[in-house]
């Protein structure tokens, strides 16, 4: 399926802000999309649809629901899940969420080195 040059620009972005996440932090699908101007889901539908290169290319298992859900089991392409691949970066995870301390990993899209400006989509 052709996406249109909006939603190649769109991902590119989210790809590069995903890619400065640190390792041991996290940071929201919200956060991400409040940053670019996107809908939180659009940001985890890109996520979802990146192929085994780009899933070892890109640390998309950094990036959490809101309130530190990890959602439903997500898999490398090595098989490994996302909260294993936490879990090897020293992000506890208990359940299905990051836990106990958000917090301490989290940080916002704004505070993140990917040069990206502040997006603003025509509406």
């Amino acid at each position: 399926m052709v996406k249109s040059a909006a939603f190649a620009r769109i991902k590119a972005q989210v790809l590069q802000v995903t890619a400065s996440i640190p390792a041991g932090k996290v940071c929201t699908y919200h956060s991400i999309g409040a940053y670019l101007d996107v809908m939180p889901r659009h940001v985890a539908y890109i996520l979802s649809q990146l192929d085994p290169t780009a899933k070892l290319a890109y640390p998309w298992y950094r990036v959490v629901g809101g309130d530190g859900t990890l959602g439903v089991v997500k898999r490398g392409p090595d098989g490994v899940t996302l909260a294993e691949l936490l879990a090897y970066e020293a992000v506890q995870v208990v359940g299905n969420a990051v836990w106990p301390d958000l917090e301490t990993h989290l940080v916002p899209a704004e505070r993140l080195a990917h040069g990206l400006a502040r997006q603003r989509r025509p509406r």
